[in-house]
């Protein structure tokens, strides 16, 4: 039984199923890892003396990385997203779940080990998956 004592801390994933495309199947998946990024283009504007003086934020959009392995009875070692598929991410974190676009889906298999799937997802600010 874990016991916490002193500061406490947020332990694994909050990741726990995707679905939204082809190849997907429901409660298939074990997730292992997830990278959540916020980011934006920049453009900088400067004066006549070469001073900054304003910079615009556009084309808001998160990256998501996640790592799982196929898993449960409806295990599928080709149930993993393509490339330009809407994944739905069912998630207890608000940041991450929702509807991503798939910009790279890896799959990898090792003699002693489980086959893992490596997802990079895109959600942009001003485009629906």
């Amino acid at each position: 039984m874990a016991v916490t004592k002193g500061t406490a801390i947020i332990w694994g994933v909050s990741t726990t199923n995707m679905t939204g495309y082809t190849a997907a199947v429901t409660g298939g998946y074990t997730f292992t890892g997830e990278d959540l990024g916020k980011e934006a283009d920049k453009a900088e504007v400067a004066d006549e003396d070469g001073e900054l003086t304003t910079i615009y934020y556009y084309n808001g959009r998160k990256t998501l990385g996640l790592k799982c392995y196929p898993s449960g009875t409806s295990a599928s070692s080709v149930s993993q997203p393509g490339v330009g598929d809407k994944v739905t991410v069912t998630s207890g974190d608000a940041d991450i779940n929702g509807d991503w676009i798939c910009d790279t889906s890896t799959k990898s298999r090792k003699q002693d080990g489980v086959v893992e799937f490596d997802l990079s997802l895109t959600s942009y600010d001003s485009i629906t998956p």
